[in-house]
């Protein structure tokens, strides 16, 4: 190759190199992942401050690329949340020919910006070697790249590099300011506090009247103001069951039911079924099937099989798995629920 071979330009295609090391090891640049190709010819590892080797790595994690430095110390790799790994710590024999293949004239030095489709998108070539620290480069080198169309990025990355690059500003120029005074800002008012408002529950037969936020739900209402913990939450989402309670006569997700939409209707939860000492027949059938294992799903369980119960119009088994199927049980009890629940029926 001509020692006087063209320098790589933005929008042309970044050369295929591979360094040959010692023990037989090689080191591709030839991926289809974005890479920072960094001909620094005095350039060393030691010789960068720990918070610009934090600021390369947030940089890195803006551009979604791994660095390469090629120095006359050794060639060193670099990945946003990997260790730095140094690949030889003598001067490849073929790194003047990469430096070649990039236009990059012996013992001068030229930084490189990849992308996923192997088209340069940046490239800094200063005449006197890299005057400016490699942090301050990829600073730049990142302000640029994003700025422009994302012309092989998808969507998806390009949303996830533009956040991660925001970010890896942000924290950049939290680090420059550490040492700078600016004057305190004022701290954040808290939002205004909502108005609760006057409910009355009528759970298990007792009536209580109470104040209560009119976001909460049947759920909080009932496990932290009231003390029933015997409905548990599980999920917080309407997806496990675990919380199922009466409200009217039907089985409903306390967690996404508002405590102050369920006034005036009779309201059950798992402390109301037993009658003092006695069972209910859905919890004697529970016990008698051992349809529990850890028991955190077994109230949400016992709930909506007391509806299954009462309902003339199940009964198979296939019905009754289908009627059930709002409550996940993780322990896997599911063949002694199914059980108890038809044992429950029979009874009724």
């Amino acid at each position: 190759m001509s020692r006087n071979s063209p320098a790589v330009a933005v929008g042309e295609s970044a050369p295929d190199v591979v360094l040959r090391g010692s023990a037989g090891r090689t080191l591709e640049m030839t991926s289809r992942r974005p890479r920072v190709v960094a001909f620094a010819h005095r350039w060393h590892l030691d010789g960068e401050r720990p918070q610009d080797v934090c600021g390369i790595r947030a940089q890195l994690r803006g551009l979604g690329a791994e660095l390469f430095v090629l120095s006359d110390h050794g060639v060193w790799s670099f990945r946003a949340d990997d260790d730095v790994e140094r690949f030889t710590d003598r001067l490849p024999a073929d790194l003047e020919t990469a430096g070649l293949l990039y236009g990059v004239r012996p013992g001068h030095d030229a930084v490189f910006v990849v992308d996923g489709d192997g088209l340069v998108r940046f490239t800094y070539r200063p005449a006197d070697g890299l005057g400016r620290s490699l942090l301050a480069i990829l600073d730049r080198a990142c302000t640029q790249v994003i700025a422009r169309s994302p012309m092989t990025f998808d969507r998806r990355e390009w949303v996830i590099t533009t956040l991660v690059g925001t970010c890896a500003a942000a924290f950049l120029a939290s680090c420059r300011s550490k040492d700078t005074h600016e004057p305190a800002h004022e701290p954040a008012q808290p939002p205004p506090a909502v108005e609760e408002i006057d409910v009355t529950l009528e759970i298990n037969g007792n009536t209580h009247k109470m104040k209560v936020d009119p976001r909460a739900s049947l759920l909080d209402t009932l496990r932290e103001r009231l003390g029933l913990t015997g409905t548990k939450k599980g999920c917080d989402h309407g997806q496990c069951g675990a919380c199922t309670v009466h409200v009217a006569g039907r089985p409903v997700n306390a967690c996404l039911t508002l405590a102050a939409l369920a006034q005036g209707v009779k309201i059950t939860t798992i402390e109301g079924l037993a009658k003092g000492d006695e069972l209910h027949p859905v919890q004697a059938a529970f016990v008698e099937h051992d349809a529990l294992q850890c028991g955190y799903c077994t109230p949400g369980q016992i709930m909506s099989a007391v509806a299954v119960a009462a309902d003339a119009s199940v009964t198979t088994d296939d019905q009754i798995r289908e009627r059930m199927s709002g409550n996940i049980c993780r322990c896997g009890a599911y063949p002694n629920i199914v059980a108890a629940v038809r044992t429950a029926k029979k009874r009724a």
